[in-house]
């Protein structure tokens, strides 16, 4: 089903993209059609804990990433109890495959695929980046597509389980249900499943923002993987002065949003970008410039919707 959308963004909802053990996991599909092709591709990744939810959250990001020109798509991915690490992780890498396979016939260009992800959403993200066509997180669906990333955005992330463990009460382990027990029983969970343990020198460009006064995520979590990140790639660790849920707070959705689609749009121009210049005066010349997307979402004052988060991350 394709429904339009403000400023002629249509939306493709419940694309079917994964099929496991007799589950179809299904994906959303923004687009402009008045933007030009190849168009870069966003990969939106909610929070919920491993847990909660399902595709939808960051809806009003991918309205204004498709008004500036990216083809986006925000996918379904299984959830805990009944699924354990590394499902979540392999049906995000599903989903960028489908870009691989079925993206031209979107006009996508398939050779610069980024991904924002949010808490729990932020760890599936950067842990794809990291982890790029490594054969036991791979898809069985899509043979030979790769998984590669050209950057990441994490807002709020889960970066070093081990950490997050001995910083939260008991209460608070959502994170247990999806890695299989505590780091006692699943000590190789602990390290495969932390973007932390996982950094190296193949790591794309990233984008780390972390609200200040977030109690469900510490913010140190961020700056571990920032350490970590920084020796091989690339890295932005920037502070909002927010909880866990700022990217879809409308008090700072505009701020996030900026500082998110400079950095991506840094990401995908390429390193001819500067000698490509069209007469908007976008390096690349295929992305619009931030101030002509949508304007009239959202509350005044701001794009992104008040949204209060479910339990956990």
């Amino acid at each position: 089903m394709t429904d339009p959308a403000p400023e002629s963004v249509t939306v493709q909802r419940d694309i079917p993209f994964q099929e496991v053990d007799g589950e179809t996991l299904t994906l959303d599909l923004y687009d402009s059609p008045a933007a030009s092709g190849p168009k870069p591709v966003a990969v939106l990744v909610r929070g919920g804990a491993f847990a909660f939810g399902d595709k939808g959250e960051f809806a009003r990001h991918a309205l204004d990433l498709a008004a500036d020109g990216f083809l986006v798509i925000e996918p379904q991915y299984r959830l805990a109890p009944e699924w354990t690490f590394p499902a979540a992780l392999v049906d995000v890498k599903a989903a960028i495959e489908w870009v691989q396979a079925e993206g031209e016939g979107y006009a996508a260009d398939t050779d610069r695929i980024v991904g924002v992800g949010h808490s729990a959403g932020a760890n599936l993200v950067v842990l794809a980046a990291l982890t790029a066509d490594e054969p036991g997180f791979e898809p069985e669906l899509y043979p030979g597509a790769s998984s590669r990333l050209s950057a990441a955005v994490g807002y709020a992330g889960v970066y070093d389980f081990r950490a997050l463990d001995a910083e939260m009460g008991e209460g608070q382990r959502f994170h247990r249900q999806y890695l299989g027990g505590g780091p006692d029983d699943e000590p190789a969970a602990y390290d495969l499943a932390s973007p932390v343990a996982q950094a190296d020198t193949d790591a794309p460009p990233t984008l780390l923002l972390h609200g200040t006064e977030d109690e469900t995520v510490p913010p140190s979590q961020s700056e571990l993987l920032a350490d970590a990140l920084g020796p091989m790639t690339d890295v932005a660790h920037e502070s909002v002065s927010a909880d866990h849920g700022f990217p879809f707070h409308g008090a700072h959705y505009d701020d996030v949003y900026e500082r998110t689609v400079e950095f991506l749009r840094g990401a995908v121009a390429g390193p001819d970008a500067a000698d490509a210049v069209d007469d908007t005066g976008v390096p690349g010349g295929d992305l619009p410039d931030p101030t002509d997307r949508i304007g009239d979402l959202g509350p005044a004052g701001g794009r992104g919707l008040d949204r209060s988060d479910g339990p956990g991350f």
